[in-house]
């Protein structure tokens, strides 16, 4: 991204708003995946993060090809937890 002109943050108002690469995680069909590298604009106080029209795109195109794994640049391996299981250990007398 550009030079940025000062902008406020329209979730809570902030002026301290500033360009920057973000990862973030997509559910395609049953799979998780993560894009990184997004140029995005962040605010400073709240961490919400605005996409302009060319990243929206190209992430729109990155989800119509289906994320393919031979294009991934590397894989994750994350835990996955049940709020159920927890919910019934905290039941058990």
């Amino acid at each position: 991204m550009e030079a940025v002109q000062q902008q406020t943050c329209t979730n809570c108002g902030s002026a301290d708003v500033h360009a920057s690469h973000v990862r973030s995680a997509f559910w395609q069909d049953d799979r998780l995946v993560v894009v990184e590298d997004i140029p995005a604009l962040v605010c400073g106080a709240c961490a919400e993060q605005f996409y302009d029209d060319n990243t929206v795109v190209g992430l729109d195109l990155l989800r119509g090809e289906g994320f393919p794994a031979e294009k991934a640049r590397a894989e994750l391996r994350v835990p996955v937890f049940s709020f159920v299981d927890r919910a019934a250990a905290k039941s058990v007398p």
